[in-house]
């Protein structure tokens, strides 16, 4: 009866079933649970008895069932997964009936088990919430009314556990909802004074800019996020990743204000406070202001970058193409990537610098960290024509005339660029470290070598005067957000693609030890799933999911993680269907999502 009415409630707004408890009963048959009399629960009786949560709101719950003796009531404290870990009986005459519904500690009472309940659905619901008799899912439950109110830390934000009043259906007190509010308050509170001084700093920060500041404030650490009325309307739950990154790399660098692309739009920034923000587990206070003007991105040049893409005419060489010897013309520098780190704001200082002068260049690098496009974009500064040798194309007798042919151009007027001297026969390598050693002219010639440890490599670079290091992309992840539009621009340059937010942090939190060639072969992989105009987590490959992850996790956590990506792609990201194939509830799945860092968001059903 109670399905049926379930799923009436939810097909007619008109059914005398509260909405809350419809999409209860909708949760609970999507997640197998037995309307049965009997509730088979899952138990264990591992309970810390010196829990914060126990600490915290023992002495609380004490005092008022101490005025509540005698009476048919009972409280409980469940955990945040829903067990059970304490309980208060007014009467002994109650003991019976709470005992055989399983109503004790060590049960667990999350929605996946035991059906819509005070205790599961205000964890599900994030919200208070009374259930009275026949709006439990399954029958044994029926005799009970219960409250159940979610403790959230004032600090972290986070629910610590629910305090859930329980009693006989028909004794129910409707005064005993509010009640409950005012407890569960008091316990909040008390987690509150016992918050560590970097906590209490932050919330006292936040505070303080939230009365002087009439816009979104934001205050964040760790497994902490603050925000007062107008930062919870305007910030999703996908921007909060990105404001945390924003925020607290800026404090590392000393800086205090800037600009932040959110899914709402774009907003200017300043960091109120750093609330160490540079120590692990420190955090900023951020006050933030809607941009009402949105202005085109800035390059590193400082010109304006378009918003409508051009179509690119060529590869870019910023991915390791192959190039056979030949003559191009770069009159017309094309901009430099985008790039917003330090390291690559320095390599095109320095790169400026050197185009005004005719000196040897050696680039240095991995591979596909854009070594080519360095030396290409650096002889296009210099301007005039250019001639390209790759060594690996380079086969016998013509790597041996390499340097000749080198010397005839460089005296033609022209730039050099030798890609891949590592490949180069040692002679050959040999060679060209005299050429740059002894000659007393000036010459327009850059090489680029994939960081080799072999002598002959090492000496063939030390006769460059000016050698540069191209930073792996790893070291450099927040130039992922600026080279991602660019290279969506090369691959479909008739197209106007772009990344969603949430796919590009999943790009952000992967390491790309193939650098940018690594991520343009992503994205190209992307853009073949892509439906529309933007690449959605959903699109990107299987193998990236299971390694886009922020911390450190254990083998085990790693295969964890790996078996629900995989079962998620299997079901075409359906979370109730990939529950059911890897044997747990819904709710469960919900959970190892968030603590294994899996994205989530609605592109996953």
């Amino acid at each position: 009866m109670a399905l049926s009415m379930g799923i009436l409630a939810a097909d007619d707004p008109g059914a005398d079933v509260r909405p809350i408890i419809a999409r209860s009963w909708l949760r609970s048959t999507a997640c197998g649970v037995v309307q049965a009399s009997e509730l088979r629960l899952p138990y264990d009786e591992d309970i810390d008895d010196d829990s914060r949560l126990i600490r915290t709101a023992q002495p609380v719950l004490e005092r008022l069932m101490a005025t509540m003796s005698d009476t048919r009531y009972s409280l409980l404290l469940a955990d945040p997964e829903g067990r059970l870990i304490h309980r208060w009986v007014g009467t002994k005459s109650l003991y019976g009936p709470l005992d055989n519904a399983s109503i004790a500690p060590g049960f667990g009472f999350a929605e996946e088990h035991a059906g819509t309940n005070g205790v599961g659905t205000a964890l599900e619901e994030a919200r208070v919430v009374t259930v009275n008799g026949t709006e439990h899912f399954t029958e044994g439950l029926h005799p009970f009314a219960c409250v159940g109110v979610p403790i959230r830390n004032p600090i972290r934000g986070n629910i610590e556990g629910v305090l859930d009043f329980s009693c006989l259906s028909k004794e129910f007190n409707v005064l005993m909802t509010p009640l409950l509010v005012e407890v569960g308050k008091h316990i909040e509170t008390r987690f509150g004074q016992q918050a560590s001084a970097s906590e209490a700093a932050l919330l006292e920060c936040f505070v303080r800019t939230s009365r002087h500041h009439r816009g979104p404030v934001v205050g964040m650490r760790p497994n902490v996020f603050l925000s007062n009325t107008v930062a919870a309307e305007q910030i999703s739950a996908t921007d909060k990743a990105v404001l945390w990154d924003v925020a607290s790399t800026y404090a590392r660098r000393g800086r205090r204000d800037g600009v932040v692309e959110l899914s709402t739009g774009r907003y200017s920034f300043q960091i109120a406070v750093d609330a160490d923000g540079t120590e692990p587990g420190g955090g900023v206070v951020l006050s933030l202001r809607p941009e009402t003007v949105v202005q085109p991105p800035r390059s590193l040049s400082g010109s304006p970058r378009p918003l409508v893409r051009r179509p690119a005419s060529r590869p870019s060489a910023l991915h390791g193409e192959p190039y056979r010897a030949g003559r191009e013309t770069l009159a017309n520098p094309s901009p430099p990537k985008s790039g917003r780190s330090p390291q690559w704001r320095k390599l095109l200082d320095r790169m400026e610098a050197l185009a005004r002068v005719s000196e040897p260049v050696a680039f240095t690098g991995d591979d596909g960290s854009g070594k080519l496009w360095a030396a290409k974009r650096l002889a296009a500064m210099r301007g005039g024509g250019v001639r390209i040798f790759d060594a690996e194309l380079e086969r016998g007798a013509w790597q041996g005339t390499l340097i000749d042919r080198c010397r005839g151009a460089l005296a033609a007027g022209e730039s050099v660029i030798i890609r891949r001297i590592d490949r180069l026969t040692v002679p050959v390598r040999t060679e060209l470290g005299d050429l740059v050693r002894h000659s007393e002219e000036q010459m327009r010639l850059t090489v680029t070598c994939t960081e080799d440890p072999r002598d002959t490599v090492v000496r063939a670079l030390a006769g460059f005067a000016h050698q540069l290091w191209i930073p792996p992309l790893a070291q450099r992840l927040d130039d992922v957000v600026d080279i991602v539009p660019q290279l969506l621009a090369e691959l479909e340059p008739d197209r106007v693609m772009t990344c969603a937010l949430p796919a590009q942090q999943v790009l952000m939190r992967y390491s790309w030890p193939g650098n940018v060639t690594e991520l343009r072969d992503v994205l190209a992989a992307a853009l073949v799933e892509a439906k529309g105009d933007q690449i959605e987590v959903a699109d990107l490959p299987a193998w990236l999911m299971k390694r886009a992850h922020r911390r450190q996790l254990t083998p085990f956590e790693q295969s964890e993680r790996d078996l629900i990506i995989d079962a998620l792609a299997s079901v075409g990201n359906n979370r109730a269907e990939a529950a059911r194939v890897l044997g747990i509830g819904r709710a469960t799945l919900y959970r190892k999502l968030r603590a294994l860092g899996i994205p989530h968001g609605p592109e996953l059903t």
